[in-house]
C-alpha cells in the first residue's frame, strides 16, 4: 500500500498520466493481442442473457472499438454535423458525453463507416495526453485527450500516394518512444513515422511495389511488425529502415484473393509472431532473432483464415474463426489443427480472453458468448444483441470488469464482474 501511494505520489509530483493496469490504450488492448487484464470475472450468466448497465443510441455509426483510459471512453464515430466527416467522441464511464471533435474525411466507397479506434498516449506532463487516429481516407489527426483540441493533421496518403485496397485505410495506430507510424504502402514510402508533439516527419521507408492493407502492427523491441497486401515486414522503429520482408502468400502456399486482404493485428508471444488472413489465404508462423531484425519461416497453412475478427494465443494454442465460419483451435508451434467446428449457424466472428475465459461476438447474428479453453469448443454462456445498427463488427473490450460491445451507432456496457 505504501509502494502504491509512494509511485502515485511520485508521477503527480512529476506531471506524468498514472496509467491503471485494466486501460485499454489502443485496438484489442496490449500490443493489439486481444488479451485483457482486470478482475475477476462471472463464471456463469443469467438465463435471460447479460442486461446493459447502460446503452447509448447516440453514437454517429462506426466499427470501430473503445479505447478506455481511467475513467474516460474514447470511441470513433460518424460525424454529427458532417456526413462526410468523421469523428472522436469522449465519454464518461455512464456513457455521458464530455466533448465531440471533427476529424479526417471517410472513405467513399464502399463501407463508408468510420472503422478505427483511438490510440493514447500518456504525455510526459499533466495535460499532454494524446489520441491519435486515422481516417478511412488515410488523414491522420492529434488531439489533446482532455478537451479534443486538435493538435495537428497530417495528410500521409496524399503525401505518399497510397495504392488503396478496395476499402480505404482500416489501420489501428501504434506509437512508441514519442512516435506513432503509419504504414502507407504509398509509392512513395512503406510506412512514415511522425513525431506525436508537433506532427514532423521523424522517418520515412522506402516503398514496396504493394497495396495498403487494413492490419493494426504491432511492436517487438525496437521493431515494428506490419503487413501490406503482399508482404509482411519488419521496420526499425528508431531509423525507418526496412529489415526484413515475407511474401505472406508464397509462404502459406495459398493465393492473393481480393488484392490482398489483410484485416488481423499479429499475434506475438516471445519472438515468434503469428499472422493470419481471410478469403483462403491462411496463416504464418514466423520466428524473430533476439534483437527482431530479421525472422524466418517457422511454418506456414491455410488451418485458419480470419476475416477480420482477430485471434488470441493461449496457453500456446490459437483461436479464432475462420472465413468459412468455422470456430478453430490451432497448436502455436506446429499449426496442426485442434478442433474445427461450427456455432449453430453462427458464423465467423471476434475473438477475445480475459480471466481464463474467450469470449466471442458473433458477425451475422451479433451473438455475445464464452467459452473456455481447451480441446473442444463448448460455449457455456450467450446472448443476443438486441441494439444498434449495420454489420456486427466492432471488437467488444473488456476493461475494469466491464464488457463494452460497440454495434454501430450503439454502445453497451455489461457489468461482468464477479461480487
Amino acid at each position: 500500500m505504501r509502494l502504491s501511494l509512494s509511485l502515485f505520489t511520485i508521477a503527480v509530483l512529476c506531471g506524468t498520466c498514472v496509467l491503471f493496469a485494466g486501460d485499454v490504450t489502443r485496438f484489442r488492448g496490449d500490443n493489439s493481442g486481444g488479451k485483457y487484464d482486470g478482475p475477476a470475472l462471472l463464471d456463469s450468466w443469467p438465463e435471460a442473457g447479460l442486461k446493459p448497465t447502460w446503452v447509448i443510441d447516440t453514437l454517429g455509426e462506426g466499427y470501430g472499438s473503445v479505447t478506455k483510459v481511467k475513467d474516460r471512453l474514447y470511441v470513433n464515430c460518424l460525424d454529427s454535423k458532417d456526413v462526410k466527416k468523421e469523428s472522436v467522441v469522449c465519454m464518461d464511464l455512464n456513457g455521458k458525453q464530455i466533448w465531440q471533435t471533427t476529424t479526417g474525411s471517410i472513405w467513399t466507397g464502399d463501407h463508408t463507416n468510420p472503422r478505427t479506434t483511438p490510440t493514447f498516449v500518456a504525455g510526459e506532463k499533466a495535460g499532454d495526453d494524446r489520441l491519435l487516429v486515422l481516417s478511412g481516407i488515410g488523414d491522420l489527426y492529434c488531439l489533446a485527450a482532455s478537451d479534443g483540441a486538435v493538435l495537428w493533421q497530417k495528410y500521409p496518403c496524399n503525401a505518399y500516394e497510397t495504392q488503396f485496397g478496395n476499402w480505404g485505410i482500416a489501420e489501428n495506430l501504434v506509437a512508441k518512444d514519442g512516435k506513432v507510424f503509419v504504414t502507407i504502402g504509398g509509392k512513395k514510402a512503406l510506412a512514415v513515422a511522425y513525431n506525436i508533439a508537433d506532427g514532423s516527419v521523424a522517418w520515412e521507408t522506402d516503398p514496396l511495389d504493394d497495396k495498403c492493407a487494413y492490419v493494426a502492427p504491432v511492436l517487438f523491441k525496437d521493431t515494428l511488425i506490419t503487413v501490406t497486401a503482399k508482404y509482411v515486414s519488419l521496420i526499425d522503429t528508431k531509423t525507418g529502415k526496412l529489415l526484413w520482408k515475407d511474401d505472406f502468400i508464397e509462404s502459406t502456399g495459398g493465393a492473393m484473393r481480393m488484392g490482398g486482404i489483410h484485416c488481423n493485428a499479429p499475434v506475438i508471444k516471445g519472438n515468434q509472431f503469428f499472422v493470419t488472413q481471410g478469403y483462403g489465404q491462411g496463416c504464418a508462423m514466423y520466428e524473430m532473432n533476439a534483437d527482431g531484425t530479421s525472422a524466418e519461416l517457422k511454418w506456414g497453412n491455410r488451418a485458419i483464415d480470419t476475416h477480420h475478427h482477430g485471434v488470441v494465443e493461449v496457453d500456446g494454442r490459437i483461436y479464432g474463426s475462420n472465413f468459412r465460419g468455422q470456430w478453430c483451435c490451432i497448436d502455436w508451434n506446429t499449426g496442426e489443427t485442434v478442433y474445427s467446428t461450427g456455432w449453430e449457424g453462427s458464423g465467423k466472428g471476434v475473438t477475445i480472453f480475459a480471466d481464463g475465459k474467450l469470449f466471442m461476438y458473433s458477425e451475422p447474428r451479433g451473438t455475445v458468448a464464452v467459452a473456455k479453453p481447451g480441446d473442444s469448443f463448448e460455449i457455456t454462456n450467450s446472448f443476443q444483441i438486441d441494439y444498434g445498427t449495420a454489420e456486427h463488427w466492432s471488437h467488444p473490450v473488456i476493461c475494469d470488469g466491464v464488457l463494452y460491445v460497440r454495434h454501430g451507432q450503439s454502445l453497451a456496457a455489461y457489468d461482468i464482474s464477479k461480487k
